[in-house]
């Protein structure tokens, strides 16, 4: 039975080492990105994250497009969208209307609408 106990705290001792090795190596990396901060004021740990805009091509409606979607959610995020048909970025800005209440009109919409069906329609 000793023995199985001494098992158990040498295996729970090299678990603990190891977790705690693999996270001061996420923190360490994590300070050294020149584009975040992390700094401790007493017990409050403050980051601060340079938002990522991805470069997108310069077209139609580029400007409402960035201007509103990133009103509510990361560029980036729409980004990585898949190519997608016209009809379904129709129908997900008029999801972003109408379920999330979007502050879109008409006119904008239709073009950020032109802009996704350039910029990500599926072929």
């Amino acid at each position: 039975m000793r023995k199985k106990t001494v098992h158990f705290f040498v295996i729970l001792v090299c678990s603990v080492l190891i977790v705690s090795y693999g996270c001061k190596q996420k923190q360490k990396d994590f300070k050294t990105k020149p584009e975040h901060t992390f700094t401790v004021k007493g017990s409050v740990r403050e980051i601060s994250i340079t938002p990522e805009t991805p470069d997108f091509p310069k077209h139609d409606g580029v400007g409402e497009f960035t201007s509103y979607c990133s009103m509510c959610h990361s560029l980036k995020y729409i980004s990585m969208q898949p190519d997608l048909p016209r009809k379904t970025w129709e129908a997900e800005v008029n999801k972003m209307i109408t379920k999330y209440k979007a502050p879109i009109d008409s006119v904008t919409a239709n073009k950020i609408v032109d802009y996704l069906a350039v910029m990500r329609t599926k072929v």
